[in-house]
């Protein structure tokens, strides 16, 4: 029996591995930016309510770039919080503050204005997903995994393809993706295990039939005893991978819980 992922999980999930990459998520998507550093993503306003954005950085030019995720279109009620997030953290940082949405369902990119006062404007540039070639990011990669030449943009790119523009549906997709992750030889041990649990987390996610998805956990490679542990278990192992990941990268402790809004007790007793 193939377990299914609660929403939160997978959000999660989707929060932890994009930030592993964020930076070639980023190039991939056209947001162009030269990364010097996160910062704290939890925000706290003068009536004491928290807030969390999903990635908060500074950029080399010297502005503070905020980049959210987002699984759903952008509503007017989206737009009030991402401004919120923009004002609170201009008021920490004391720094110019851009704002980028990366979408897996918006059909296009676009860009929402909306005035601060009389002189100033506020802009939020949403990058879809969508508006992006999967038949032909999927052909480069194809090439490229050929010629032994994968990178982190195709990493990137064989983790959100399935979001991407294609006349293939995400079950087409998943079959395709893992057979090529299963012929990348140039890549680091720990680096495909990570890409084939991201994989597994899309099958628990979108794939319905449960033939269909035993069948595509078992071409992913994934191993048999993680089929039957509890949803809890799989989230924290992940969560532990990644984090490990990240501390191999050079981050600290505390870089780490304040980009994934995790307490430090939790994060220590998740590396035991």
């Amino acid at each position: 029996m193939v377990i299914q992922i609660s929403d939160k999980f997978y959000d999660k999930a989707f929060k932890l591995q994009s930030i592993k990459h964020f930076e070639s998520l980023c190039f991939n998507c056209g947001i162009f930016i030269e990364f010097d550093h996160f910062i704290n993503s939890e925000l706290v306003d003068d009536g004491e309510t928290t807030y969390h954005m999903d990635i908060a950085f500074v950029d080399r030019k010297g502005f503070i770039a905020i980049v959210e995720f987002q699984s759903s279109v952008v509503t007017e009620d989206d737009v009030d919080r991402f401004m919120k997030y923009a004002v609170l953290t201009h008021l920490r940082e004391g720094k110019n503050v851009h704002i980028y949405v990366i979408s897996t369902v918006e059909e296009q990119d676009r860009v929402i204005r909306r005035k601060w006062n009389l002189f100033n404007e506020f802009t939020i540039y949403i990058k879809s997903l969508k508006s992006i070639d999967g038949n032909k990011t999927l052909n480069r990669i194809k090439q490229r995994i050929k010629n032994n030449e994968v990178n982190n943009e195709d990493i990137a790119d064989l983790e959100t393809i399935i979001f991407m523009k294609s006349d293939k549906s995400v079950v087409e997709l998943l079959w395709e993706i893992a057979t090529l992750v299963n012929c990348i030889e140039n890549m680091d041990g720990n680096e495909l295990y990570d890409l084939k649990m991201f994989l597994e987390m899309y099958v628990r996610k979108f794939v319905d039939d449960e033939y269909e998805a035993q069948k595509l956990m078992e071409l992913i490679e994934m191993k048999k005893d993680l089929y039957h542990r509890t949803v809890d278990t799989i989230m924290s192992r992940g969560e532990a991978k990644i984090i490990n990941n990240l501390l191999e990268n050079g981050f600290t402790l505390d870089e780490i819980c304040a980009m994934v809004n995790l307490e430090k007790n939790y994060v220590l007793n998740l590396l035991k």
